[in-house]
């Protein structure tokens, strides 16, 4: 007996080319996250808009992934994932193809908007990996795949700016296409993972969270911009409160709504509000960061404003790369929440150098590096716990939601810190940078005390979902 348990360890050579393929659309889907922060002023000078207008090329990508992605993980668990995927990454593509070929920003925003559909690739890929590979490399997989999502929305940051440099703000378009298209046409050789029951979708309630979000982001992005800042930003956040109020309603009375019912678990809601924070630090540190290189004096030299912004990111990408399929090791050292809390204390420790420090290369450097292994390490963790209390029927809605609330964090991070850079005028001022880098550090202090609360051991209620 004790021989033939290495030999249901060992992956097959199905599994790794699934695995594979798996890897390559998850990294075509997190690419068009990200990609459009570093080059929002580059953006807005082309289609002779304003940057504030700009902004919403990121913020919708994220408002869209947040609120489908559960959904598309529903789809997933009763229609089968394969099938789900094998629909939504050419309707991903479709957007892709608009926005490299778009002549206005409306076509880009609409673009972008079909983007955001590519988010629940995700949890449909965490389902097919459960089945992909055996239960000994399931930690493994789960490691890569998140660590591949967070990579890639960190990736999609870095490159920008050398493509736009190179090509043309096109080219964010084509490159996450390509790879979609490679996916797509290896994703045909996968196997179906199981089917649950069908569920009720509950649409209705995702249109009401989305436009809640939208809301507060107008709030928090447009309304301090009008003439009426005041009374337009209470009247806005009342609206957005309001909308948020009758989802959470009716969830509340049906019991679920795209996934969230499982909120009933205190390892999973924990979960999500740990990975809101983390998402929320992120991006804020991708808005930050980049508008600091542009408008300071580290422009000068041979190297664009874009590019050098990229680079810049360059190391975190690399270390969220690298720490996120340790998540599996991290699990079986420091138990079911210890790499989450290990994961949120590293990103705290990130964004304390980087609103402590002086600002410079090194410090910035340093900060960054430290939110993005936080942030991979983090996650990766989180998935790992909700694979722990979920049954394989459920796994794609439940990580979905896990994903929907790190994109709403995104969401919020980038608008929030935004915002406070613009608090000086049009160009942020040192109080500005102060106040942007100082939010990313209480995020993270957030994201750790939540994940505090993550059980750390199995409860009664967490199994059987």
């Amino acid at each position: 007996m004790a021989q033939s348990e290495p030999v249901r360890a060992r992956m097959s050579h199905r599994g790794a080319v699934s695995l594979v393929t798996l890897v390559i659309a998850t990294l075509g889907a997190a690419l068009p996250l990200s990609m459009v922060a570093p080059t929002l002023a580059i953006t807005a000078d082309q289609f002779g808009t304003t940057a504030a207008e700009s902004s919403w090329t990121l913020t919708i990508v994220l408002v869209v992934a947040a609120t489908t992605t559960p959904v598309i993980g529903r789809f997933g668990d009763t229609f089968g994932p394969r099938l789900v995927m094998l629909i939504l990454i050419p309707v991903v593509m479709v957007g892709l193809a608009i926005a490299g070929l778009a002549g206005s920003m409306g076509e880009l925003i609409a673009g972008r908007t079909l983007q955001g559909l590519g988010g629940g690739v995700f949890p449909l890929a965490i389902a097919l990996a459960r089945c992909a590979v055996p239960e000994a490399r399931r930690p493994l997989a789960v490691g890569l795949l998140t660590g591949t999502f967070a990579t890639g929305t960190g990736l999609g940051v870095v490159i920008a700016g050398i493509l736009v440099d190179r090509v043309g703000t096109q080219a964010l378009a084509w490159l996450p296409f390509a790879l979609l298209a490679l996916a797509g046409a290896m994703t045909v050789g996968l196997t179906e993972a199981p089917r649950a029951d069908h569920q009720p979708l509950h649409l209705g309630s995702s249109l009401l969270l989305a436009a809640g979000v939208a809301i507060l982001l107008f709030a928090v992005t447009e309304a301090p911009r009008s003439d009426a800042e005041v009374a337009l930003t209470v009247a806005s956040l009342a609206a957005g409160a309001a909308v948020i109020s009758v989802w959470a309603w009716r969830v509340v009375r049906r019991s679920e709504s795209a996934g969230v019912s499982h909120l009933r678990v205190r390892a999973l809601w924990t979960s999500h509000v740990t990975s809101l924070f983390l998402g929320a630090a992120l991006f804020a540190t991708f808005v930050a960061l980049p508008v600091f290189i542009e408008v300071g004096d580290a422009t000068a030299g041979p190297l664009t404003p874009a590019t050098l912004a990229g680079l810049l990111l360059l190391p975190a990408t690399a270390a969220m790369a690298a720490v996120g399929p340790l998540s599996g090791i991290l699990r079986r050292r420091l138990g079911r929440r210890g790499p989450a809390v290990l994961g949120a204390a590293t990103t705290v420790i990130g964004g304390i150098i980087l609103a402590a420090g002086a600002h410079t290369l090194p410090s910035l450097l340093a900060g960054s590096v430290l939110v993005g292994a936080g942030v991979a390490t983090g996650s990766a963790g989180l998935v790992n716990v909700l694979v722990d209390v979920t049954d394989d029927d459920t796994i794609s809605s439940v990580s979905g939601v896990n994903i929907a609330a790190r994109q709403i964090g995104g969401a919020f991070g980038a608008a929030g810190c935004a915002a406070l850079l613009a608090t000086s005028g049009d160009e942020p001022d040192p109080a500005s940078y102060a106040l942007a880098f100082g939010l990313i550090a209480v995020l993270a202090v957030a994201a750790l005390l939540a994940s505090l609360l993550i059980p750390a051991r199995q409860a009664p209620g967490d199994t059987n979902l």
